[in-house]
């Protein structure tokens, strides 16, 4: 029997939506993570290795759906997706003890079945026409909780892929929610910020919107058991078309060395609105920095970046981006 040649496109099925591969010939990658102990003697040197933990991580661009939001940033994050409000977890095992599966099918009948996982790499937003909305997703397959590697479906199901006649898990394509194009901005009432009644913020390539969150592995005898939220932080950036260089130099100079961002009367929320009156909204947020370019072949303002400063209601920090429906 020959050996076989695996190849063609694969979907991500995770929480009951799919996660289409963005671009022709997208790509999704699955790496199975093993870290190891060496063995060694003085006599021989290394005799060999042990193995401590088992992982995997699934890598992939998701298409323009716009419906992916509310799988790809959890209100577990503080983000608010439509009427679900962004509660922050900080400190918790935000992904539970209950096992969230992700499969990858592709349409020669393969499927591969992650039994945990959880989005751990939250892809950034790039909003601008021509510009695919998400940036990469890292899933990490942590296994299951109530098992160890080398027990059946600790990792995979069954610790096996069905090699032919799989079942599509489901989540059809669709482009109904397909979000692609420009998006103007306003922050605060400011004079050339597009909140005060002037024009609108505007990118002179794209916006892009960074959501970074920090996890720490659990680990009982170095098997990764859960993990745990440590931070989030959010910052959107643009080359901006609007306010004057002297209007920018003016709001870096409110800022004062040992206080705190966002604390000042300038801080406010910074309101992206898109394609279909879709909005994003950035909350509470801060200027940073600030470039003036000369010659070359684009505008003379560099990159501005606007970034979240957490906002307290009776001691409980509020949402810090909200999604429109």
């Amino acid at each position: 029997m020959s050996s076989p040649y695996y190849s063609g496109p694969g979907k991500v099925y995770l929480n009951s939506v799919s996660l289409q591969a963005q671009g022709e010939n997208g790509q999704i990658t699955a790496i199975i993570n093993e870290p190891t102990t060496p063995v060694a003697a003085a006599m021989f040197g290394r005799i060999g290795e042990t193995f401590d933990d088992q992982t995997a991580k699934i890598s992939v661009t998701p298409f323009d759906n716009w419906g992916l939001l509310a799988t790809l940033y959890p209100a577990f994050l503080g983000i608010s997706v439509g009427s679900t409000a962004g509660a922050l977890v900080i400190g918790t095992r935000p992904h539970g003890t209950t096992n969230l599966p992700t499969k990858i099918y592709a349409p020669d009948g393969r499927l591969y079945s992650f039994v945990r996982t959880a989005v751990t790499r939250h892809p950034d937003l790039k909003l601008g026409v021509g510009e695919p909305l998400f940036g990469p997703c890292e899933i990490t397959a942590l296994g299951d909780p109530t098992l160890n590697p080398g027990a059946a479906s600790f990792l995979l199901t069954g610790n096996a892929i069905t090699e032919t006649a799989g079942a599509d898990p489901g989540g059809a394509m669709t482009t109904a929610d397909f979000i692609r194009g420009a998006w103007t901005g306003a922050w605060g009432t400011l004079a050339g910020f597009g909140g005060d009644g002037g024009a609108a913020l505007q990118a002179e390539d794209f916006w892009t919107i960074q959501i970074h969150a920090k996890y720490s592995p659990l680990k009982v005898q170095k098997l990764t058991r859960h993990l745990k939220l440590d931070s989030v932080e959010i910052m959107a950036k643009a080359r901006l078309v609007g306010p004057t260089h002297s209007q920018l130099v003016a709001q870096l100079g409110t800022h004062t060395l040992g206080s705190l961002a966002g604390s000042g009367a300038n801080a406010a929320d910074l309101i992206l609105t898109g394609p279909g009156s879709k909005t994003i909204t950035v909350k509470q947020t801060e200027l940073r920095g600030a470039g003036f370019e000369f010659g070359g072949a684009k505008l003379g303002t560099g990159e501005v970046g606007f970034v979240t400063q957490m906002k307290f209601n009776a001691g409980a920090p509020g949402p810090l981006l909200t999604f429109s429906v």
